[in-house]
């Protein structure tokens, strides 16, 4: 019964750290209501397009698992990447000389147990958005 109540805590805690496209919408109404229609299309999608600002590009994904700065051709650019997290789970169950028995469950979180889902590059000039590769 208690691992039930564990998984349960942890898959609450889980999903209360996520944010919606409609919450984060309502949030920034007033933002929101200065984009032109098909932009505001595109963000209640949970979509982007090149040309989007930092501003939009939150709005429609979130907050990105990781930023970074890259150097290319074209300058110094900035990097958003979207990625998924894989969890990892493991149970255990130990015995002592003294006739204890206990057990545990755990859950892994590392960058290897991630899978790339976006990649979003900004413009360092305009600020805006120059590329989007997807990895769905």
């Amino acid at each position: 019964m208690k691992l039930q109540h564990c998984l349960c805590a942890l898959a609450i805690a889980l999903l209360s750290a996520c944010s919606t496209t409609s919450q984060r919408i309502s949030d920034q109404e007033a933002l929101f209501n200065t984009y032109t229609p098909t932009e505001r299309k595109l963000i209640r999608m949970g979509q982007i397009a090149v040309g989007f600002d930092p501003d939009q590009v939150r709005m429609a994904l979130g907050k990105p698992s990781r930023e970074s700065t890259e150097v290319s051709p074209a300058g110094t650019e900035s990097v958003w990447e979207y990625r998924t997290f894989k969890p990892g789970f493991g149970l255990g169950i130990g015995a002592s000389s003294g006739g204890s028995i206990g057990a545990g469950v755990g859950v892994q979180a590392s960058p290897e147990r991630t899978q790339l889902l976006k990649r979003i590059v900004f413009d360092r000039q305009t600020g805006k958005v120059s590329a989007i590769q997807s990895f769905d």
